[in-house]
């Protein structure tokens, strides 16, 4: 039987765990991790991450009618908030670069291989321009 919320878990717990490593370089700190619904009215700490957990891809093995999971698809979100906007963009910027890094030096014991499709950068988020954003797709 295959645990959803187990895997879920595992990847926002990898993230917890190994992402303020790479942090360290750019002097950023740790971010609040969290899976629940992106909330700018409710999340108000300084560096927020956002874990959106999209779809999970299934394939099967005809050979033992064994179904397992082939690609769990989530979106990532990071959230800088509450400071001048040069230092937020500057925070932003290198807290993506340093997720990016993490995605592409690590694996993750759930998956072979992580892949990031895209990288959006949002400034002025909800036209407030002191909250600036980036979304990575598709991993």
């Amino acid at each position: 039987m295959i645990d959803f919320k187990n895997k879920f878990d595992v990847i926002k717990t990898f993230i917890e765990e190994n992402y303020p490593t790479y942090l360290e370089t750019f002097n950023i700190e740790r971010p609040f991790v969290t899976d629940a619904h992106i909330d700018f009215d409710a999340f108000k700490q300084g560096f927020c991450l956002f874990v959106d957990f999209n779809t999970i891809t299934f394939t099967s093995d005809y050979e033992d009618d064994c179904i397992s999971i082939a690609r769990v698809s989530t979106d990532i979100y990071l959230v800088f908030r509450n400071n001048k906007i040069d230092i937020l963009n500057e925070s932003l910027t290198n807290a993506s670069s340093a997720l990016y890094r993490l995605f592409r030096n690590e694996r993750i014991n759930i998956a072979s291989g992580i892949t990031v499709q895209d990288v959006n950068f949002f400034r002025y988020v909800e036209g407030n321009k002191n909250l600036v954003a980036s979304k990575f797709d598709g991993i």
